[in-house]
């Protein structure tokens, strides 16, 4: 008779009979049945998003502090006046590692608002520096309006090894 034999188990991680816990690593077992949990890497648009906002914070100091030894206070406050939505863009971007899609919907409207600021700088007489402060914003917006990028900031948190212990997990 061929159904002398029960049909294999339907999931690979269940636990052996007998003992409570997964047969491998609670990292990689499935969450509540869809499947192995595997480590997240930030998407490349969203980290190239997180090192624009970085470089362009960088440049806004940098600027600011050479405009005000060369020429002024008044050019040091011009520079960072017309930059002043990159402090809470640099502090959000310190963050884009952690779910939460807040984060990237203030971020889509602080370039968006900077990128308004910009034009003005440039309708000043601002420069090189307005117009790469213009490009970047546009490209921060796009980069951030992605499918991945709302992908990112929606998934969910994975749990931290450090609150298995004590439950008769060992990782």
């Amino acid at each position: 008779m061929s159904n002398q034999f029960p049909p294999p188990p339907q999931n690979p991680h269940a636990g052996l009979p007998g003992y409570p816990g997964p047969a491998t690593d609670p990292a990689t077992a499935p969450a509540y049945g869809f499947g192995p949990v595997l480590p997240q890497k930030m998407p490349g648009g969203v980290r190239a998003a997180q090192v624009i906002i970085w470089t362009l914070s960088g440049m806004c100091l940098l600027g600011s502090v050479i405009g005000g030894a060369l020429y002024g206070p008044q050019t040091a406050g011009a520079v960072l006046g017309s930059n002043f939505l990159l402090i809470p863009l640099c502090v959000l971007a310190f963050r884009f590692h952690l779910p939460g899609n807040g984060k990237r919907v203030a971020s889509i409207v602080l370039s968006s608002v900077q990128i308004l600021v910009g034009f003005g700088a440039l309708s000043r007489g601002g420069g090189l520096g307005a117009l790469i402060l213009v490009g970047c914003s546009i490209a921060l917006v796009i980069m951030l309006s992605q499918g991945y990028a709302g992908a990112w900031f929606k998934r969910g948190q994975t749990p931290d090894p450090a609150q298995w212990q004590g439950q008769g997990y060992t990782g």
